[in-house]
């Protein structure tokens, strides 16, 4: 197989890792996109309220899941958003595939740690390798991206210096969102082509089939950035299925969804399926890792398997 299309092929899988996105190829601003938006097409439009959702949620006597019953689907996913972002501590792992002409295995990691922010990317099949990171310092502080090496899925080799430095609005620009933002797809009533929420155990699972256009936007930004990709890639679908507790703490989100990337001097357009779950962890400490040092994703996918 040609490396020039596998190596492009990676590269659209890591940065399909569940809005993370820390390698940066920048090659073009966002500017007017594509034929998929209009001129003047404004994201924001489509937005959710956060502040007047969580104004509504915070004047509850009840803030259980209970409380929320006549939220929207997509109400109730953005107070839990907001309520694992406001954390001290938090972190979360994924882990799944991204399937196209070869298979690759994901992993991803976010942890805040007080006012420190870290994301790591990594992306592995038999022929190529990609691992990413970054750091945030503070919520309004710069952005610093470390390329590396896989070794392994889960192994990874990475310089001690940053291959670059961002202030929060240069990141966001091209990355479509920040470190501290945590969460990249459009998730309101205006996105949401159909939703349903149901009960396990002393859970409850929200699951959405979104537009796979408007929820996308900013996600798209960040292929597009990271990769060199021609145009921004099209979404045939997006459905994601969310797990909170009883207390509209975050627990698990499972991402399925597929796209089309097109790259210059490739002839063929990719067509990947993303699989990927996310496991999070509200209230918790996890030091950031050092440059040479690995997560053990095995580990911890262990224990949430238990």
């Amino acid at each position: 197989m040609n490396k020039l299309l596998l190596t492009y092929i990676l590269t659209i899988g890591i940065s399909a890792v569940a809005g993370g996105g820390t390698g940066i190829v920048l090659k073009r601003t966002i500017g007017p996109v594509d034929e998929h938006y209009p001129p003047g097409f404004d994201p924001k439009e489509f937005s959710p309220d956060v502040e007047s959702i969580m104004d509504k949620y915070n004047k509850l006597s009840d803030k259980t899941i209970s409380g929320v019953r006549s939220f929207t689907d997509s109400d109730v996913i953005n107070i839990c958003f907001e309520k694992y972002r406001a954390q001290e501590y938090c972190w979360s792992i994924g882990v799944g595939n991204a399937n196209t002409i070869v298979t690759q295995t994901i992993r991803n990691a976010q942890i805040k740690r007080g006012s420190e922010y870290f994301e790591e990317q990594l992306s592995y099949s038999s022929v190529v390798d990609v691992a990413k990171r970054s750091l945030q310092h503070g919520a309004d502080g710069n952005l610093e991206t470390f390329d590396g090496s896989c070794l392994n899925p889960e192994t990874a080799n990475y310089s001690a210096t940053p291959s670059r430095t961002f202030s929060k609005g240069e990141y966001k620009e091209y990355l479509g969102k920040t470190l501290d933002e945590m969460f990249i797809y459009i998730i309101s009533e205006k996105t949401v082509l159909d939703s349903s929420r149901t009960t396990k155990g002393g859970d409850t699972i929200i699951k959405f089939s979104l537009n796979p256009n408007l929820s996308t936007f900013y996600y798209k930004i960040q292929m597009q950035n990271i990769s060199g990709l021609s145009n921004l890639p099209p979404f045939s679908e997006v459905n994601l299925e969310f797990t909170v507790d009883s207390n509209l703490n975050l627990k698990h989100m499972l991402v399925d969804e597929t796209y089309t990337a097109t790259k210059e001097g490739i002839p063929v357009p990719a067509k990947t399926h993303n699989i990927i779950d996310n496991y999070y962890h509200a209230g918790e400490p996890m030091d950031i890792p050092s440059y040479n040092e690995n997560i053990n994703y095995s580990a911890l996918l262990a224990q949430e398997e238990d």
